[in-house]
């Protein structure tokens, strides 16, 4: 496919894609990595957390016994209790208010409390950059528009891109190498990259967009907006009883006996007020769930129309399934984390190429190995908080990561600090899943947490691969080249 325009146009269209490249490189590929591995990441909290009881049915009076035992331990009237149940990708249950959390067995009976520990880490690392809450989103969300930017730029800078779609020039020119690399996954990847780039902008920006909207037509008032957009909740005066979950069970199962239920959530607990919500997906939907309405006494008062309501009520509710590809089969998280993994290369080699084509070398390109062969050793040793409970996540990685790049710099080679650091990850996952092995009890390591130690050592072999591959070009000068190569 060939665009018609002029060279000058061309050659403008490419000096805007490496400016907007350089820019956002860095941050950009912090967050493409960790939205790759956030793919997998109800595998990973599983993995984290291996002890825990797993079951795929749950009846009626578990749940009940669960709020029951809940009122026992707690003192206080939360504003919402919530009760997740047991799904096909975290078949486990807890509950939790605002402040409190804690798994159940399958009777409802309270357990252990859920860690928020590397997994979290990493979920927060990629929504914000651990940044103040509102400020990370909007941060995030303008490296998703700048994305978009990125893409579309990029598209109109090579006119030959769809027609040297199958080319690709490995051994030679690293710049040629890095190109084709770059070109040829941007090109593959296109519809996916463009669909994440639109739904994590909108994302962050949503929050801004929200108080544009009320300002414009509803004199300000944000909840009137959302309620407007999702629907209102129900406005109830009844004098308090104690709910019964239970009966809000059979009753959804009578209204929608193809649900799929997600959690149960009490509002207002013991208040005039009170009314409960279960959330349930519906089949052949896209949208995350719908959510049935009942009050207090499990009278069935409704639904919100998230799946059989207004279109765009639909659309929005479906952004995070699309985003994380929590929909489909086990296989759709794969390719999503495996379609994450290629544009997180396609944000890499965009930099390296910029960095190749400036002649010579610097500090720029020390750090930039340091940067992006440091955060997945990072991810790596922060990793290590699953069989180390003492270990603080963010602090490891942020250590790490800081270290990785001094170092790098320090040794004012890229090629070699690539080649080390890659070497050091390899053995640090070969080692991080010995020690889950070795850590954790055989009878509560279940299939899931050998498929994903078995990743981490093919993980570890891929790099130290790599690892070989970039000490052996270090050796030889005539291929050395400035910037690090994914």
């Amino acid at each position: 496919m060939k665009f018609p325009l002029s060279p000058d146009q061309v050659r403008r269209s490419l000096d805007a894609h490496s400016a907007i490249g350089l820019v956002v490189g860095a941050l950009m590929y912090l967050i493409c990595l960790t939205g790759a591995l956030a793919a997998l990441a109800e595998s990973f909290e599983r993995w984290e957390q291996p002890g825990v009881s797993e079951f795929h049915q749950v009846d009626d009076t578990a749940i009940a016994n669960a709020v029951t035992q809940y009122r026992a331990r707690v003192d206080g009237k939360p504003e919402s209790l919530w009760v997740v149940l047991p799904t096909r990708e975290i078949p486990r249950m807890h509950v939790a208010d605002d402040e409190q959390e804690w798994f159940t067995d399958a009777q409802g009976n309270l357990q252990a409390a859920p860690v928020e520990g590397w997994t979290h880490m990493l979920r927060e690392l990629h929504a914000r950059l651990h940044l103040p809450a509102a400020f990370g989103f909007i941060v995030v969300s303008a490296l998703g528009v700048m994305l978009i930017a990125l893409i579309l730029s990029g598209v109109l800078a090579h006119p030959r891109i769809f027609r040297d779609a199958f080319t690709l020039r490995l051994g030679g020119s690293r710049r040629l190498e890095q190109a084709d690399l770059h070109n040829r996954l941007s090109v593959w990847g296109l519809p996916f990259h463009l669909m994440i780039a639109v739904t994590g902008a909108f994302y962050g920006l949503v929050g801004v967009l929200a108080v544009a909207a009320a300002a414009a037509f509803f004199d300000g008032d944000r909840d009137a907006l959302f309620d407007a957009v999702y629907g209102a909740d129900p406005v109830l005066d009844a004098a308090p009883v104690t709910a019964d979950p239970a009966r809000a069970m059979r009753e959804l199962r009578r209204q929608a006996p193809q649900a799929e239920p997600l959690y149960l959530v009490i509002h207002h607990m013991d208040s005039r007020q009170q009314f409960m919500e279960v959330a349930a997906r519906m089949p052949g939907r896209l949208a995350w769930s719908e959510i049935f309405r009942f009050d207090a006494g499990g009278t069935y008062l409704g639904n919100q129309g998230l799946t059989a309501g207004p279109t765009g009520r639909q659309f929005l509710y479906s952004l995070y399934r699309i985003h994380f590809g929590t929909f489909g089969p086990y296989a759709t998280r794969i390719a999503w984390a495996l379609l994450g993994l290629a544009l997180t290369v396609v944000s890499v080699s965009g930099v390296n190429i910029w960095l190749s084509r400036r002649g010579g070398r610097d500090r720029v390109d020390d750090a930039w190995a340091g940067l992006v062969w440091g955060a997945p050793l990072a991810l790596c040793l922060s990793a290590f908080a699953a069989v180390l409970p003492a270990l603080p996540a963010l602090t490891t990685f942020c250590a790490v990561l800081a270290a990785a790049v001094g170092l790098a710099l320090l040794r004012r080679d890229p090629l070699r600090s690539a080649a080390e650091l890659q070497s050091l990850c390899g053995l640090g996952l070969l080692l991080l899943s010995a020690c889950h092995w070795l850590v954790h009890d055989s009878a509560h390591i279940d299939a899931l947490s050998h498929l994903v130690n078995g990743a981490l050592c093919l993980g570890a072999l891929t790099l130290l691969a790599l690892a070989r591959n970039n000490h052996r070009r270090a050796a030889q000068p005539q291929l050395r080249r400035a910037g690090a190569t994914a």
